[in-house]
């Protein structure tokens, strides 16, 4: 089965919130790499590199883009950001800065997209506005 880029998105995001999840409460939930096999409905062999690509430069250099972060949270704290849109921010991070120098109006694009599927308004535009300064 093909995967859209946006299926691979929706993977990538889904394992990335799996990891931070696993971080933030201490014991592991699900392996990133049996995750994403599973998610693609392949053997981790054929899961396609953009995906393996921009999960391990989220989950690898997790707390250098958390820095990256920090100085842009205005009246925030990384702590009181929901998982998911966190799982958004990095994967997003690591996508522009690790894996493909495209335009960040396209990156930002692809963050709001599916912040509007999973998560409400609000939060979609905390991601507009502060991968907007980041990148």
């Amino acid at each position: 089965m093909e995967l859209s880029r946006n299926q691979q998105n929706y993977i990538i995001m889904t394992v990335v919130y799996n990891e931070i999840n696993d971080s933030v409460f201490g014991d592991s939930q699900r392996d990133a790499t049996e995750l994403m096999a599973e998610l693609c409905e392949v053997p981790f062999e054929e899961v396609p590199d953009y995906i393996k690509n921009v999960v391990y430069y989220s989950l690898n250099k997790y707390d250098e883009i958390v820095t990256a972060f920090l100085p842009h949270l205005k009246n925030w704290t990384w702590k009181r950001i929901p998982s998911i849109t966190k799982s958004i921010l990095v994967m997003s991070y690591a996508h522009y800065t690790y894996v493909e120098k495209i335009d960040k109006k396209i990156i930002i694009s692809i963050a709001i997209e599916l912040a509007k599927k999973y998560i409400d308004e609000k939060q979609a535009k905390f991601i507009n506005a502060i991968l907007d300064e980041v990148l």
